[in-house]
């Protein structure tokens, strides 16, 4: 789903940036990206996705992160 310029992290290019806008999810999935670093405000990059609606691999201040593709659907990002 894209909304103006924001876009999934799970709809992002392979090497394409963005910074966080918003997180759409329940308190435990807000609290495990949180300490994962991923938070509106942050810059991210999304370095590699799996076929289909397989895991994407998501750096965070230099820190790759895999997450699941139901996860990286509730991260809206605004692309640069």
């Amino acid at each position: 789903m894209q909304e103006g310029n924001l876009v999934t992290a799970a709809e992002m290019a392979d090497g394409q940036r963005g910074i966080v806008a918003r997180i759409e999810g329940g308190q435990k999935m807000l609290n495990r990206l949180e300490a994962l670093g991923i938070r509106p405000g942050r810059k991210i990059r999304k370095v590699s996705s799996s076929f289909l609606k397989g895991p994407s691999v998501i750096e965070v201040e230099g820190c790759s992160i895999a997450i699941g593709f139901g996860m990286a659907s509730r991260i809206y990002a605004r692309t640069e």
